[in-house]
């Protein structure tokens, strides 16, 4: 099999991630009025919001600096909660491990195998962590080819080449200890003959990044990595009370939204892309056209061209149980009753009407939304 092949396999399995979500969240979306929606698919399971970094952009820096590490343990659910979350997920699902930081939790890697076994899955990480054990366990709850039942993805958050993403991270080295790990579950997924799990690199585009911005095509290439992942900076969770307030009584003058002169992110956009082809590494961009992201970073997006269908295929349980089909409305919590039992009751429902009329403020930015140039 040729190098480029991984690659292809990536974009493969993105697309067709892209296409089935998509097609099962249409149907409801699109004709049950009452804001019903079929079983999620799509779990995010954010373990922890612990983390060994304290990256600049990061939407928990506040929380991170100012709660004490004891503090920030309490009410995590147990490995054993964790583990009935994961067996009450659909037969089918893709479920998603986040933080935080997952590997900080020291039963990380007996949740992912637990999980790995019955369902297709995937985590977010720093790589900062990621030693020769864990890159070796993750490895091993991969399946031989995309598609498969296990370890799917691996994504990996890098920020620019070295200098730059360890001035972002807050931390020396951080940018060695994260290539580093990347590199070993590359080492140990050839010697294994598997092709997973593929590693997305994901870089957030903000001030801090676009005069480098172009360097993460080359970046991607020299650690073997499948696809260059680039998402919009979001703010959503600087506004207080989210989650816990009325999701319509948040005002737009609460979101204080990341710029980027526009000429700057122009030229970088420009040079990634070339970057991308010279050094054969696929880009994803933000779900919106050129245009549209030039104006998020001005502040100047029109929501009424947007549309999103994630409360209808995806749920988020939260570090401590509460279940979100969005972070804007929390639907009740894990340790009081089901995700099969709030999916579709009556509040539930009613939000899904609320999102398929407007979106909302704090919406920008969201790697959920999407651009369809049609005002609602």
């Amino acid at each position: 099999m040729s190098e480029s092949a991984p690659s292809h396999l990536q974009h493969l399995s993105v697309w067709l991630y892209d296409a089935l979500q998509r097609l099962y969240s249409a149907t409801p979306y699109r004709l049950f009025k009452s804001g019903r929606a079929f079983p999620p698919w799509h779990y995010t399971l954010e373990l922890t919001r612990r983390c060994n970094l304290r990256c600049r952009m990061c939407q928990y820096i506040h929380y991170l600096e100012e709660t004490p590490g004891k503090e920030q343990r309490e009410g995590e659910l147990t490995t054993e909660e964790w583990r009935r979350v994961i067996d009450d997920t659909g037969g089918f699902s893709f479920i998603t491990f986040t933080g935080g930081e997952p590997l900080v939790r020291t039963d990380f890697m007996e949740l992912l195998a637990h999980a790995s076994r019955k369902r297709h899955t995937h985590y977010i990480t720093n790589a900062t962590l990621l030693d020769e054990a864990s890159a070796g366990q993750s490895v091993a709850c991969a399946p031989k080819r995309p598609g498969g039942r296990g370890l799917n993805f691996i994504g990996v958050s890098l920020e620019g080449p070295q200098e730059v993403h360890d001035e972002i991270r807050q931390q020396p080295g951080a940018f060695e200890r994260a290539s580093n790990g990347i590199k070993t579950i590359n080492a140990l997924r050839r010697d294994s003959g598997k092709q997973c799990p593929l590693i997305h690199i994901t870089t957030v585009i903000q001030q801090a990044n676009v005069h480098v911005l172009h360097q993460m095509p080359e970046v991607v290439a020299s650690l073997g990595g499948d696809v260059l992942n680039l998402v919009t900076e979001t703010r959503m969770h600087d506004v207080d009370g989210l989650g816990e307030r009325p999701y319509d009584a948040i005002k737009a003058e609460e979101v204080t939204w990341p710029r980027i002169d526009r000429q700057a992110l122009e030229t970088a956009m420009d040079a990634t892309t070339a970057a991308a082809k010279k050094h054969h590494v696929e880009v994803r961009w933000p779900r919106m056209p050129r245009e549209e992201l030039l104006r998020y970073y001005e502040s100047k997006l029109n929501l009424t061209q947007y549309a999103c269908r994630s409360p209808w295929n995806a749920v988020i349980i939260g570090r401590t149980g509460n279940v979100y089909p969005c972070w804007l409305y929390k639907a009740g919590n894990v340790r009081d009753i089901s995700v099969k039992a709030l999916w579709n009751d009556e509040k539930m429902r009613q939000f899904r009407q609320a999102c398929r009329n407007h979106l909302f403020p704090v919406c920008p930015g969201c790697c959920f939304i999407e651009y369809t140039g049609e005002k609602r």
